[in-house]
């Protein structure tokens, strides 16, 4: 007997609501390891307006048994199957399952795990404020047998969004929303369980671009953010699983994210001002890296190394070269993405 149906057993019954308002997708690909872990954590959202949809990957694990045998113990909890597609496929294969009731969604990876709040937690900020398209908090590393790793180190780098304010670029204050002039810099929010969005966000931006391999979490993000800001929640309400395994711990490589920022900049759904943000964002970082070359050319001539410094040095002509230019090269487009 599992966790789930012993706790009905022994439970008091609890009146949930059948039609969910929220719903998590949760790709997985031969995850039977760390699944039972991050389910329990759903089941024990505080929040129980919630249906779970299991999107097995094509696994050659238990992770379907698993995901089926949940399912039977937990009505809210479905189970389904797909070819081998990647993380973006099985997610859009989960959306399109969802309840016609639902009005909003998080993508939870099947390795991390929610503390109990974090649902209640999002969704108060939402319901509060219609403006807002989501709403994301910060977490904390864990190692496979869920010990914690470096404390405050992952949430303090959540801390750190750098957002266009004028012509630089800053640290945004913990009292903004993350909004497009921070995304448009850099993925400042991941792993995607982090994250609660409106239904109807996610419709208007289109599904997850299955071309990408390992930024398509940031690509979502950025245009999601053309809709509206996503509410920054200073606190911890997951526990981020690092593990050998994992997905989310294959680095992106540097061409994928160059063409995520090509793509976003070049993009043709951006308005006038996002166009703005984006041209003095691009530039504002290239002053940065520019300072930064210099500054780590002087350190380097300073130890008397010669060679390193002016391998720094040579760098900084790139970086005037790209702020006068104004825009990244190549011209990335691509077909609009559509449910």
């Amino acid at each position: 007997m599992s966790v789930t149906a012993l706790r009905r057993l022994l439970d008091d019954p609890v009146d949930v609501p059948r039609q969910p308002l929220i719903s998590v997708i949760v790709p997985a690909y031969n995850a039977a390891s760390f699944l039972p872990a991050m389910l329990e954590s759903v089941i024990s959202q505080t929040e129980p307006r919630w249906e779970c949809i299991v999107v097995d990957d094509d696994s050659s694990d238990e992770t379907h048994a698993l995901a089926t045998q949940y399912q039977r113990d937990d009505d809210r909890i479905r189970a389904t199957r797909t070819a081998h597609g990647g993380s973006s496929h099985a997610r859009n294969r989960g959306f399109r399952l969802i309840s016609a009731s639902s009005r909003y969604v998080s993508f939870m990876d099947s390795d991390d795990v929610w503390l109990a709040h974090a649902l209640e937690t999002l969704l108060s900020r939402l319901e509060r404020d219609e403006r807002l398209i989501g709403s994301h908090g910060l977490a904390e590393f864990i190692d496979a047998a869920g010990r914690p790793i470096a404390p405050g180190t992952y949430s303090e780098a959540g801390r750190n969004r750098l957002g266009v304010a004028g012509h630089r670029l800053v640290r945004w204050p913990l009292d903004r929303p993350t909004s497009f002039g921070v995304l448009i810099n850099g993925n400042v929010l991941f792993p995607p369980g982090l994250l609660l969005a409106r239904r109807r966000a996610y419709e208007l931006a289109g599904p997850f671009d299955e071309a990408l391999a390992g930024p398509e979490d940031w690509d979502m993000l950025i245009r999601l953010s053309r809709f509206g800001d996503l509410d920054f929640v200073d606190e911890v309400i997951l526990q981020y699983r690092r593990h050998d395994a994992n997905q989310g711990a294959q680095p992106t490589t540097p061409k994928q994210a160059w063409l995520v920022r090509c793509i976003a900049f070049h993009s043709p759904e951006n308005s006038a001002q996002q166009r703005d943000i984006a041209r003095r964002g691009w530039r504002a970082y290239q002053l940065s890296m520019a300072g930064e070359g210099l500054r780590f050319a002087r350190e380097a001539l300073a130890a008397g190394e010669v060679a390193t410094a002016a391998s720094r040095a040579l760098r900084v002509p790139v970086y005037a070269w790209r702020y006068a230019r104004g825009y990244p090269l190549p011209r990335a487009k691509r077909e609009p993405l559509v449910w």
